[in-house]
């Protein structure tokens, strides 16, 4: 498990240039310092994260299969409770509303530099966790959704993930008057934020983005477990005329966000993909996988003879979705 810590300074300040970010590495931390503007106030924010902790997520997968996971990593969690406890503080101290510290929160994050991911890391899809956006300052609309969005469900705001063409973005649920765009989700108004670009007020929309369909993506923090790299084999020199012993080998990853609860491997030998019943199905119990983290497991199965079908590999538990793999062709006869 990687250790968090991220220590950080929350100044108001009156005068100084607005939209500076800057990083220094010192005694085995980045040194982030970052300047915005709002409500007529600058502000100043220094934070300390460990050179560690961010290369931890450097070395995460970066697909955007599943951005909900990127928002509620467990492993920054610390780091984003301490940066939501300093908007709390400067907040108090200038008697700032909840719709206030929501969007000095928004502006704070339109304020980071946009960048395509080609530019940036040289790869055309690439999505940075809250912490690695952090530190280097730059990213592109789901970087800018993923931040914001950690850092507002930390401070309690009940907010989606807003899923639009070759676009993210967020929306809230107003305790206050709002006006504007809004999405009807399970019987409440969320109201449209746009975190790429200074100005914008909740409810305000892009003009390309008016009529199109959005896909909304509530913050629920469960697991995705992926089946790995399985393949067998089968000992047919303690086979009989009846049965073979198999092995299954196969490899389970937890790509988050949080810990595996009663993780299950299940093997079903089938006679063909579309079959739902097997006549071979055993499950393995196994020990829970917390995010980022996989496992390899062997599991002995003994097998009737003939068969000729596939085996179905699935990574089963109580709070997360199932993951299947199927190894097609296996001739026994």
């Amino acid at each position: 498990m990687v250790k968090n810590r991220l220590t950080l300074a929350f100044l108001l300040l009156w005068i100084m240039p607005c939209f500076a970010h800057s990083v220094v590495e010192e005694g085995g931390n980045y040194r982030i310092t970052h300047e915005w503007k709002y409500g007529g106030r600058q502000w100043s924010s220094i934070w300390y994260v460990p050179v560690s902790l961010y290369e931890y997520y450097q070395r995460r997968a970066h697909v955007s299969d599943d951005m909900v996971h990127f928002v509620l990593s467990d492993y920054d969690r610390s780091c984003v409770q301490s940066l939501v406890e300093s908007f709390r503080k400067g907040g108090e101290e200038v008697g700032y509303s909840d719709r206030d510290n929501l969007n000095n929160v928004i502006t704070f994050v339109q304020s980071l530099q946009y960048v395509f991911d080609e530019d940036s890391k040289g790869e055309e899809d690439y999505v940075r966790f809250p912490l690695e956006t952090l530190v280097d300052g730059v990213g592109d609309c789901e970087d800018m959704a993923i931040l914001a969005a950690a850092i507002l469900y930390e401070m309690g705001y009940d907010v989606l993930l807003v899923s639009l063409p070759d676009h993210l973005a967020l929306a809230v649920n107003c305790q206050w008057e709002c006006n504007g765009t809004y999405y009807l989700y399970e019987g409440v108004n969320y109201y449209y934020l746009e975190v790429t670009n200074t100005g914008w007020d909740i409810g305000e929309i892009p003009n390309e983005y008016r009529s199109c369909q959005a896909k909304l993506m509530p913050l629920i923090n469960k697991p995705k477990v992926r089946v790995k790299r399985c393949s067998y084999q089968y000992d047919a020199y303690y086979s009989t005329a009846e049965s073979v012993p198999f092995v299954v080998y196969c490899e389970l990853e937890n790509v988050g966000p949080g810990v595996t609860e009663q993780l299950s491997l299940r093997v079903l030998f089938k006679w063909s993909e579309m079959d739902d019943a097997a006549f071979v199905d055993r499950t393995f119990a196994l020990e829970d996988l917390e995010e980022g983290n996989s496992l390899e497991y062997e599991a002995r199965i003994l097998v009737p003879r003939p068969f000729r079908g596939v085996i179905e590999i699935r990574a089963e538990g109580l709070n997360f979705g199932t993951d299947a793999m199927q190894l097609k062709g296996v001739d026994l006869k």
